[in-house]
Parts: structure tokens; sequence; C-alpha cells
């Protein structure tokens, strides 16, 4: 069987063929999952979206890493199938990442994904804001929304990363290093030490819907401050401090801060 594919634009599909970025991300996996296998006594499990014809998967799969992949292109599955059919460390599983059920993959695994970049936020959401997260991101995107989720000066997006996790930068990839190229260069992200340690507590599932809700209506009137947005009318003295403030400003604890008071205030 030809192990090959022509890209599907209205799948986003832009293969990764160069050998050393796909060396270095499943080394990334590696380690990640090595140093959490020995302070936790237990083996982690790679989940990959959208592996296509496998050329990140078989550098995967020689790793001895139990590997999940998960295609929705029908014509990838036989490929797949057969190009990895006596790895007994694969599943493959056939269907739409938007309609995989998160619960069914055994904790604890690492995302491991060149994805389509229009479902970045999408797949990062997903993930981040389950409550059966992942232990590690490690996703090719965009070079523009990576270096933007770690900025100083913060955006919604790069906010729904820093809730979870710990971004940085693995490496830039040129767009000549796709076929075929897609019209941005890319990044590999890596989000490590994902937790929902933050906006855990006794407020629970009120505290990180009101969090969100808070976030979202101030970074849609993002050049306002607070005072005039998500602050307008409360009198609270713990709130003073942020009311001249942009959104781009706040750190995560501020955030937190904000919706605990809001919490109490309308519980």
């Amino acid at each position: 069987m030809k192990f090959e594919l022509e890209a599907k634009k209205s799948l986003g599909q832009n293969f990764l063929k160069n050998t050393t970025i796909i060396q270095k991300m499943v080394d990334c996996a590696v380690q990640i999952s090595k140093t959490y296998t020995e302070q936790h006594g237990k083996p982690v499990s790679i989940l990959e979206i959208g592996p296509g014809t496998g050329a990140l998967t078989e550098y995967i799969l020689k790793t001895g890493l139990k590997t999940y992949a998960i295609e929705a292109d029908d014509r990838a599955i036989p490929i797949l199938t057969e190009k990895f059919a006596t790895y007994k460390n694969f599943e493959l599983l056939h269907l739409d990442i938007r309609e995989y059920d998160i619960k069914t993959v055994k904790k604890p695994y690492i995302i491991l994904a060149n994805i389509p970049y229009y479902l970045t936020g999408y797949i990062t959401r997903m993930f981040l804001e389950s409550e059966h997260q992942p232990i590690a991101m490690i996703v090719m995107v965009q070079k523009e929304v990576a270096v933007r989720i770690n900025d100083t000066k913060h955006s919604l997006a790069s906010l729904g990363v820093l809730t979870y996790g710990t971004p940085r930068i693995l490496t830039h990839v040129s767009r000549g290093n796709f076929v075929p190229a897609p019209n941005v260069d890319s990044s590999v992200l890596v989000i490590e030490n994902v937790q929902r340690d933050m906006l855990e507590g006794k407020a629970g599932l009120k505290l990180e819907k009101t969090y969100w809700e808070l976030a979202k209506k101030a970074f849609g009137n993002k050049r306002k401050q607070l005072g005039g947005t998500i602050l307008k009318g409360l009198e609270h003295p713990e709130l003073s401090q942020y009311t001249k403030m942009r959104p781009e400003d706040l750190q995560v604890e501020n955030w937190i801060h904000i919706a605990k008071i809001y919490t109490q205030i309308y519980k």
C-alpha cells in the first residue's frame, strides 16, 4: 500500500516532513513521561490527534509508549492500520476529535500532535478545561498563537492556557517544513504542569464558571479599564486596585481573586 495522502484543505492538513522536528517533539514527550513516572510510579500514554499517514506516530511508537491515535480522515485509516499492524502499543480510533469522550483515555496521558490550526483553540480548551486533563500537551500551532500565549501582555487565549498549565515554546518551525506549505510559520507549543488546582476549592465549578464569564466579558471590551466593564458599579475594597487596569494587564491570580469576590457577592 502507498503510505501517502493528498492533503485535504477542508481538514486543515499540512503534513510535517522534517524528521528533526518530529524527533524533538517525541523526545520532549519521552522526557516528561519519564519524569512523571519516576515521581508517581505510573506509566504515561500518548494521545495523538490527526496522525495522517503516521510520520509522527512512527517515532512515538518506537519509544514503546502506549499510543492512542484519533483520525477523522477515512482515507488515512487503512494506511495507519497496515503501517502499524505489528505494534502492540498502538490503538487507532476513527472519529473527529470533537466527538471524542476524553474520559475514555487512561490517565496519565500526554497530548502529542500536529493539529489543524483552525482547531487549536477548541482542542486546547477541550483538554485543559476537562476534569480528565492530560499531564502535558505538545502541539504544533501557528507561531503567532504560540508567541501570544507566551507574551507578558495577556489575551483570552493565553489566559486559557496559563490558568491550567505552564506554556513554553520548544522550537519555531518555518512553513517550508510542511507539505503542502501553510501560509504561516509555526511553533511547537509545550504546556506542562497541567492542573486545576487554582480553580478548585470550596467554590468549585461555580468559581470556574464565574472566572470565565468575567474574563470573556472583559476581553470583549479589552481597550476599556475594568472599572468601566466587569467592575462597574461594584463597591468592594479588594476590587479597587483593579478598576484602572485593562484585562491584558491582569495575571491569573488577579482573575481568580476577582472571581472569588464575585462568587461571595452573588452566591
